[in-house]
């Protein structure tokens, strides 16, 4: 009997990872985007990682605005397995951001968020007024 829910976690898990590869295909970065981004508010799109420091060779985040032509590359510091870049809105003003992250090693290249089929997908964000946002918030709550 004890066998009976490893053998179910084990078919649980083979169907997602054949529906969905995107969850488990390169999964050395795991990034969770703020929710929701706010207009004029500072925030940090950071990402973890279980590489080990010392094989770390680069990490970097590709970042645009709505505003900017081309994503501009920022190579970040990290500890223990994160990296930060924080986001200020006087500095890169626009309406919406997009963005990802991109980790090098000697031997290979990680990258996050990825789709479904294990593509590199850029984060695409609405930055919202948050007095619209509560004002909206209030109606649902009715």
């Amino acid at each position: 009997m004890i066998f009976l829910p490893a053998l179910l976690l084990g078919q649980i898990e083979k169907q997602v990872r054949d529906e969905n590869p995107g969850l488990f295909i390169n999964q050395r970065l795991y990034h969770n985007p703020p929710r929701p981004l706010f207009k004029g508010r500072a925030y940090s799109l950071d990402f973890i990682t279980n590489v080990p420091d010392d094989s770390v060779l680069s990490a970097t985040l590709f970042f645009k605005t709505n505003f900017m032509g081309f994503y501009q590359e920022f190579l970040l510091g990290g500890s223990k397995g994160l990296y930060k870049f924080q986001y200020k809105p006087d500095k890169y003003p626009g309406t919406h951001i997009q963005y990802y992250f991109v980790l090098t090693t000697e031997n290979e290249i990680y990258g996050t968020p990825i789709d479904d089929e294990g593509q590199l997908t850029p984060v695409n964000k609405l930055l919202i007024d948050p007095s619209e946002y509560f004002k909206q918030q209030a109606r649902l709550n009715r």
